[in-house]
């Protein structure tokens, strides 16, 4: 799955090594600007697409492999800003979204059905506003829901240098309350916490993984800003917030940006060590962990055991700056989008490391 302006697409998958895709199946959102982030509910039978446009469309696929809207675009007057990111809530607090926008809010959704029996397509549903988080005083960047079996919770990443977790009610999802909220390393006056992600492992104790950058001075005469971005591992220990890891990032060519755009944690399913991949300008950087290195009182650094490049096909001397990261539900296969519109694939072999296999081709 990938995006461009105001479409997206799906592609079916292929065991031929290094193929190029193109795509099967075009939807056209109808977003009136550029579309900032898409998102599968838990089931994948939903997607969720976020503009600046300020608006949210939820799309449902059919028995016959379609999609269609099932409700009317949302989002404004509840946002009045361009919206970055949107997010499911696990299906057993039911169908429960969030959004994040530049307005320094971050809107909680739940599904309300329509009256009557007879209702089709862009009428089935509704989003109404549920709740609105509004501790911020810039724009919210990034969110992500906690783990299930954490109750109800929400992490922001926030342009004024903070990242803040709050818990949510499931039998009320009007009360939410601020829980916790840390600064992580690099961040502060005029840093912007640009991503997060959660570990998703029920059997230890909670943790982030935050990516955030500064500008450090003025553009060049390229336009390229130098900055100096940082991602690091924070855990939740003795109810507090700590950081327990440093990872460090490779430098980046020239003529692209080193910010940090996304990162990613990967599912453990039972491997002894944890992966977590970042888009750093025109890298995506993987670092492997350690899980008993990771200790409140250590904060060691880590150095990444994969940096993978995003030339582009057609001028291989080019740089393309990496958006997107994504590891697949077994933590075996990493997507990554760039900003020409491809999506690059790698897999995990036997030994653990990276071999991309896969290339997928934005429709012209």
């Amino acid at each position: 799955l990938f995006k461009s302006c105001d479409t997206f697409w799906w592609t079916k998958k292929t065991h031929t090594p290094m193929a190029t895709l193109r795509p099967t199946n075009k939807v056209s959102t109808n977003h009136k600007a550029c579309i900032h982030h898409i998102a599968h509910d838990y089931y994948g039978k939903r997607v969720a697409t976020c503009s600046s446009d300020k608006s949210i469309k939820v799309f449902e696929k059919d028995d016959e492999g379609n999609w269609h809207p099932i409700c009317q675009s949302f989002g404004f007057p509840g946002h009045r800003a361009a919206i970055w990111k949107v997010d499911w809530a696990h299906p057993e607090f039911g169908q429960v979204l969030a959004s994040c926008s530049d307005d320094r809010t971050v809107i909680i959704w739940k599904e309300k059905e329509m009256g009557g029996t007879g209702q089709q397509g862009s009428d089935k549903m509704q989003y109404v506003l549920a709740a609105k988080l509004t501790d911020f005083t810039k724009g919210v960047s990034s969110i992500a829901f906690g783990p299930s079996h954490l109750g109800l919770q929400i992490a922001s990443a926030c342009n004024d240098g903070k990242v803040r977790i709050h818990q949510g009610r499931a039998t009320d999802l009007s009360k939410w309350d601020l829980k916790s909220e840390f600064e992580p390393e690099g961040s502060g006056i005029g840093a912007y916490v640009t991503c997060l992600s959660w570990r998703q492992n029920r059997a230890e104790k909670p943790m982030l993984v935050v990516g955030c950058w500064r500008a450090t001075a003025a553009p060049d005469l390229n336009g390229t800003r130098p900055v100096s971005s940082s991602v690091t591992v924070w855990a939740l220990h003795a109810e507090r917030w700590a950081q327990v890891a440093k990872l460090d990032i490779e430098s980046v060519g020239k003529g692209v940006g080193s910010e940090v755009r996304d990162v990613d944690w990967a599912p453990c399913m039972g491997r002894p060590n944890y992966f977590i991949a970042a888009a750093v300008g025109s890298t995506v950087q993987v670092w492997r962990l350690d899980p008993t290195r990771l200790q409140v009182s250590a904060g060691h650094v880590e150095k990444p055991t994969s940096v993978l490049s995003a030339q582009s096909d057609a001028l291989p001397s080019v740089n393309m700056a990496f958006w997107r990261v994504s590891w697949n539900l077994t933590g075996t296969s990493l997507a990554a989008s760039a900003e020409n519109g491809q999506v690059k694939m790698w897999k995990l072999d036997f030994q653990g490391n990276l071999k991309q296999h896969l290339s997928l081709e934005p429709q012209a």
